[in-house]
């Protein structure tokens, strides 16, 4: 081994083995891997001379991450990074053994029901400002949109005059991939009066949609999805994920799902004092109350729930 190999940290390794990755691969998982090293790994283990990282070392990565809220699922994608990394160092023989593949990944059950008070809520959308999922964010934490339901949203389900959205459709996911499909259940299908909040934030996106569909030219195709990607496609959930992580790290807050915007709408409403049936209704739950109420009204309700509550916490 040479005197650099020798000295070559987990940062340096991480970034080469970046660099010689395959040209066969997606740029989703490109990015991915990418946010792992970046956000992740450097911060946490980048200092450390490959040759001395221990397995003890990536244990107290992966706990750590647990204890921050990440799921275990995505603690396994980081070792499963850091495997890959090491596995191209043994490949180059700068170690001797590959420490990832010793250690497993730490279960990490999160308590649930975990939700973003006012003050982080808040939080989030001023460091969202600007980005180009801040109006998603905005309606995912005020209206409490499934990910699904939101992504699968077109122009024509939205009355913003009227301050009106129409849930019809969701994204479904069929061998590898996202297009559109059913609601999750038939409550699901709802009608929502939008939190003033809302309705100014969609404004500004539509704006900045009709923008970037100038700047594609010939490449957009028009769909009417309200979050396409940048060529006006369906967007894959998993970006939605990383986006928001990216916000929340970068908000202070830690790592955040978006199902957890979801949680924390009804949090927030029940904790301004709107009844636990109007929340039920306004989330599109498929309970026996709910379902009462549904086949009460004959014709969805449009739920009122959300706008009052969210324009006193939020604002105009």
């Amino acid at each position: 081994m040479t005197a650099a190999g020798r000295q070559m940290t987990v940062a340096t390794l991480c970034e080469h083995w970046l660099r010689q990755q395959g040209g066969d691969l997606s740029s989703n998982t490109r990015e991915l891997r990418a946010w792992v090293v970046h956000t992740h790994l450097t911060p946490a283990l980048g200092a450390r001379r490959v040759r001395d990282l221990s397995a003890d070392d990536v244990a107290g990565f992966l706990q750590d991450k647990v204890a921050a809220g990440y799921a275990r699922a995505t603690v396994d994608k980081f070792r499963g990074v850091l495997g890959q990394a090491l596995r191209h160092a043994e490949r180059q023989g700068l170690v001797a053994r590959n420490v990832a593949v010793l250690v497993p990944t730490p279960a990490g059950p999160r308590a649930p029901g975990r939700s973003l008070t006012v003050a982080e809520a808040k939080a989030l959308l001023v460091t969202a400002q600007g980005h180009p999922l801040e109006a998603a964010l905005v309606l995912a934490l005020t209206s409490g949109l499934r990910p699904g339901e939101l992504l699968a949203l077109r122009w024509d389900d939205l009355d913003l005059d009227a301050g009106l959205l129409r849930v019809s459709r969701a994204i479904v996911r069929r061998g590898g991939r996202v297009e559109l499909g059913k609601t999750k259940t038939p409550t699901s299908r709802r009608q929502l009066l939008l939190p003033d909040l809302a309705v100014a934030a969609l404004r500004e996106h539509r704006v900045r949609q009709g923008l970037q569909r100038q700047a594609a030219g010939e490449s957009w195709q028009d769909c009417g999805l309200v979050f396409p990607t940048g060529l006006g496609t369906l967007l894959d959930p998993a970006n939605l994920r990383r986006s928001l992580s990216q916000l929340t790290e970068r908000a202070g807050l830690g790592h955040w799902h978006p199902h957890e915007l979801r949680h924390s709408a009804a949090s927030l409403l029940s904790a301004a004092g709107v009844p636990l049936e109007e929340i039920a209704d306004l989330l599109g739950h498929a309970t026996t109350r709910v379902t009462s109420a549904v086949y009460h009204h004959q014709i969805g309700p449009t739920v009122e729930a959300a706008k009052q509550p969210m324009d006193r916490l939020f604002g105009p």
